[in-house]
This record gives structure tokens, sequence and C-alpha cells, in this order.
């Protein structure tokens, strides 16, 4: 593994996250289902191309990537965690896809060679740097003269029912910390600013909606929301027993009225950033 400077989500990418994840990864993947198809149009990858996949986690997308860039292209997904990789490294061998590899690092420091690839990609993947400027800076130099970038990343978490259903649950009972809303990416216009500072041209952030299965009935996903490593944290800062009934109460209460006869289906809102290198 290259050399690493954001220690936090390393830890967290290699450890107790990381198996809870890939625990997850079907219904993770049930979530993003409608999602990632917004991705893929944008990214239009064509025989031949060489792509980078950045925070590519359990690979799903990079395969999806590598079979459209057929046996005269290459994929590289790129991610922290080793437990992640190790299932995507699977999933690829499963699928018979032999065009695409995967490496272990940090997108803020890795060296990857200069003018290497046609397209950057990233399904939900760059909201974890720890210096997303260097990061960017760092991907920017690894596209060739006039390569693309092509990702995905969550909207406000009040604004997208995936995260927000628990939220309002814990406002309705509780004060949230201010740190909830203090996300970089959820922001378009500190979105283009940050690209635009990294030599990116031609950059549009588009809304995406869609609907997104979160689980079979309420009470699977009230078993999944309660183990989030969110849900977790603000439960412990409750530190009050019948506060926190009351708030698992009003989750539920909203995941129930969600339930359909083929499960839970939550409005997902995501944005779809797209750029040149210049």
């Amino acid at each position: 593994m290259s050399t690493v400077v954001n220690a936090e989500q390393v830890q967290r990418w290699n450890g107790d996250t990381a198996r809870r994840w890939i625990a997850q990864r079907e219904r993770h993947a049930s979530v993003r289902e409608r999602l990632t198809p917004h991705l893929l149009r944008a990214a239009a990858v064509s025989p031949g191309d060489r792509v980078l996949d950045v925070g590519c986690g359990c690979g799903e997308t990079t395969v999806a990537v590598a079979r459209s860039a057929g046996p005269d292209g290459g994929v590289l997904g790129l991610d922290l965690s080793g437990p992640m990789q190790e299932v995507a490294c699977r999933l690829a061998a499963e699928a018979g896809v032999a065009n695409l590899r995967f490496v272990q690092g940090d997108a803020q420091v890795y060296p990857l060679p200069p003018a290497a690839f046609d397209l950057v990609i990233s399904s939900f993947g760059v909201m974890f740097f720890d210096d997303p400027a260097a990061a960017f800076g760092n991907l920017r130099t690894a596209l060739r003269p006039g390569g693309r970038l092509a990702f995905l990343c969550w909207q406000d978490a009040l604004r997208n029912e995936v995260f927000a259903i628990a939220l309002r649950a814990f406002m309705r009972h509780a004060q949230l910390p201010a740190a909830v809303d203090d996300d970089l990416f959820a922001d378009p216009r500190r979105v283009i600013d940050l690209l635009g500072g990294a030599g990116f041209t031609d950059i549009r952030v588009a809304a995406v909606h869609e609907r997104a299965r979160i689980g079979s009935d309420f009470a699977d996903v009230m078993g999944y929301v309660r183990s989030t490593s969110k849900v977790r944290e603000l439960m412990a800062r409750l530190g009050d027993e019948v506060l926190a009934r009351r708030v698992l109460a009003t989750m539920a209460e909203e995941f129930a009225a969600r339930q359909d006869r083929d499960g839970v289906w939550v409005r997902a809102a995501a944005w779809l950033v797209t750029a040149g290198s210049g």
C-alpha cells in the first residue's frame, strides 16, 4: 500500500466499518441500483478506454466498466480498504472479467502515472478524502489531455431519505450535532470550486433522484439502520434510554409507511458530477 495520509479513514475502512459494509453489500448495491446507470451513461466508456475507479469498494461498478472497456481497454480500481478489495477481486474472478486490477491506496497521494487514463469515475467513493483538493489534483494529473471525470455523490443527508428518515427521527426528539450538515459534496457550488481549483473544466453538477430499495420489510430495515455507524454514534450521544426508544419508534413508523409489496422503498437523492481535464 502506498503512503497514507488519511489515517482515520484507513482505520475505518480496514476495520469494523469495512466488515459491516461487506456484510450488507447486497443491500447497498440495491440502494444504488437505479442510481448507477446515471453514472454509467455519463461515463460513456468505449472499447479501449483506460479507466480509473476511485473508491471502488467491492468492485461492482469496476466490473461493469471493465466489460464496456473491453479487452483492448483496462480498469484500475483504487480503494483504501483491503477487505473490500478482497471481495472485489473475488467478484471480478466470478464474473470472468480479466481486464482490471485492484490496488489498495489513498487517491490523495497514490503515485498514479501521469496522463495514463481516459476517464476517472467514482460511485460514492470520493466523499472520504482528508484533503479533497490534493486528491482531485492527483486525479487530474492522472488524466490524459481531453480526459473526463464522472462521479456520484450524495446530496444533503436531510434531503435524501436513505439517511434522512433516521436523522429526522433524532431531530424530532433531540438536537443533532452541527457536523451532520457539514458535507462539502452536498453543495454543488463547493464541488465546482473544488474541481475548478484542481484544474478541471466544463464542470457540471446534475441532480439525480430515484427510488431505492433499502430492505425487505421495516423490521429488516430497522435492524440494518440501527447497525450503521451514524445511528450508533447518535444513539450513544443521546445517553437516554427513554429518548432512544422514542427515536426508534419514530424511525420504525416512517419505514413501515414506505413498505411496499416487494420491500421498503425510499427516495434517494444524489449529484452526478462531470468534468473535463482541460
